[in-house]
């Protein structure tokens, strides 16, 4: 099975005022949440980039990727968690993540997503 598959992964993409709106849907709203945050290519990239290196690294060995919408990613080698909370992360990072699941298939999905955002299936982004 594809990790797509196994996350129950999909693309969408809405009309909402004469726009066209990228979407994920999957398995876990924490997991879809995430994603929402990097609608451009270069954010994605980015993301990417944070997944494959070993700079700005925690005590604990931990990549710390904050989002624009306040939620956090933490990446190790392994695993990847997700804390919708970052205010919450910060006061103990000991808290239980909101989600968690294996980094390479979180680099799977981010590169799913960055594809999909990358797609030209949206006149534009206007509808005329």
């Amino acid at each position: 099975m594809s990790t797509l598959t196994d996350y129950n992964v999909s693309f969408e993409m809405k009309k909402i005022n004469n726009f066209y709106i990228k979407f994920m849907h999957s398995s876990n709203f924490y997991l879809e949440s995430i994603i929402a945050d990097f609608v451009s290519i270069t954010s994605c990239d980015n993301l990417l980039e944070a997944i494959g290196r070993r700079s700005n690294i925690s005590q604990n060995g931990d990549i710390i990727y904050p989002t624009q919408s306040l939620q956090l990613i933490t990446i190790s080698y392994t695993t990847t968690k997700i804390y919708h909370d970052s205010v919450a992360y910060d006061s103990n990072p000991n808290i239980t993540p909101d989600y968690s699941l294996p980094t390479a298939d979180f680099k799977e999905i981010v590169k799913a997503w960055r594809n999909f955002v990358n797609s030209d299936n949206s006149n534009g982004g206007l509808l005329t």
